[in-house]
């Protein structure tokens, strides 16, 4: 009995060292920006790096030419200010997505101006669009995906997850969407716990990955053959496509590799928002907990993590709603629910 007394205080010792040795400090930006008086509901960065559009909340959605911190465009549907919950832009960069409710407009993102106003007949939780923003994978609150093609103005596909995974008689809703760089497969994440890999050809699934929660994020490696999941307070796992094994979770404490993690809070973490750098050696991730972090893509190795200053000092949470690598690849660019854009220079 008193061997294992001693031996649990020792682990215990071991694990308040890893936790302490992993805590992230907080870091003051190289750049720093005010895009909302207030906060913001959604953010991505435009493909070229230029850019960020911003859902901003009670106010027009805002598309800022960063560097030089000026708003080129203020967007919304109609004449009254609406919230602007999603956004995104189509991977040429020429187009641009805003979501108010049941209702997205594509915008020109040359001269500022709509190209087509679509409505549906529920609300919209999530949108990825293709290559050239002339299809769109929506997140719907009806519990379905809908793979839609916008020049004919009809559904190619609709997808479900079913409750299956989490002993539920019932579908469960889909929180996130995704779609692959050479526009033949479809990301789906949602309340069963799986990340779904679907043919958008032939609308079949191909793959099913089980979780520890609720999936709140999905995205392709730019070069193909891989995926990274993650579920809400738990793991984010990189994937392997033809194998369906997973390659690696990323860990922001320092628990060795090889160990199993230990099923504790202190050890699980939210993902919020991913990208990759341009050569594709690396990738960086934005958490709820003002957490930004820089990776190794070959290996999943942790390069380090720092935390975004707060706007005020009494409202401790921040979420990183959007991350970008610089179009050279020297610096991210970190977009927060509090309005502040950042720029940080990597050591």
């Amino acid at each position: 009995m008193i061997i294992n007394v001693q031996i649990s205080r020792y682990l215990k010792l071991i694990i308040g060292v890893v936790l302490l040795v992993g805590c992230t400090s907080e870091r003051d930006a190289d750049q720093q920006w005010a895009h909302s008086k207030l906060s913001s509901y959604a953010a991505a960065f435009s493909p070229n790096g230029k850019y960020v559009l911003l859902g901003d909340t009670d106010a027009p959605a805002r598309l800022w030419d960063i560097e030089n911190n000026k708003v080129i465009y203020s967007w919304q549907n109609n004449e009254e200010v609406g919230t602007t919950t999603t956004v995104g832009f189509s991977a040429d960069g020429k187009v641009a997505a805003t979501s108010e409710q049941d209702t997205i407009v594509l915008w020109e993102v040359a001269n500022g101006k709509p190209m087509m106003r679509l409505s549906f007949p529920v609300k919209i939780k999530s949108l990825a669009l293709s290559q050239h923003g002339d299809y769109l994978l929506l997140a719907l609150y009806d519990r379905t995906a809908v793979y839609f093609d916008v020049i004919e103005n009809r559904v190619l596909h609709i997808f479900e997850h079913d409750g299956s995974p989490v002993n539920s008689p019932i579908n469960q809703l889909i929180n996130v969407v995704a779609l692959s760089p050479s526009g033949k497969y479809a990301l789906t994440g949602g309340d069963d716990w799986t990340a779904r890999l679907w043919n958008l050809e032939t609308g079949k699934q191909l793959r099913s990955w089980k979780h520890e929660n609720s999936v709140n994020i999905v995205s392709f490696y730019p070069k193909g053959g891989f995926v990274l999941t993650g579920a809400g307070n738990g793991q984010t796992h990189f994937w392997n496509i033809r194998t369906g094994k997973k390659q690696y979770t990323l860990r922001t404490s320092i628990w060795p590799k090889n160990w199993e993690l230990p099923n504790f809070p202190s050890f699980k973490t939210t993902t919020t928002t991913v990208d990759f750098s341009p050569d594709n050696k690396y990738l960086v991730t934005g958490h709820p907990s003002r957490k930004i972090c820089l990776w190794q893509v070959a290996t999943g190795n942790k390069i380090e993590c720092w935390e975004a200053a707060r706007r005020q000092a009494l409202r401790p949470g921040v979420v990183i709603q959007a991350v970008a690598f610089s179009p050279d690849g020297k610096a991210i660019y970190s977009e927060s629910g509090n309005g502040i854009g950042q720029k940080w220079y990597l050591k």
